[in-house]
């Protein structure tokens, strides 16, 4: 998988990939200068991810709709 595939599977913009590669939290590998995520770590990362995400309640629409 290539940068914009994990993206959009976590929902995350660019610059946020990058902090995960410079921090581990997901692993890479790199190809001249693009990036490669194995398919396994990329669903390893959506767990963690989504265990560090706060829950986000549904917004009620204005006047009771």
């Amino acid at each position: 998988m290539d940068n914009q595939d994990v993206c959009i599977v976590l929902n995350i913009s660019p610059r946020t990939l990058q902090t995960y590669r410079d921090n581990g939290t997901l692993p890479y590998s790199q190809v001249n200068h693009k990036m490669y995520y194995r398919p396994e770590d990329v669903q390893a990362a959506l767990r963690l991810i989504g265990e560090k995400r706060p829950e986000r309640g549904r917004k009620e629409a204005p006047y009771g709709r």
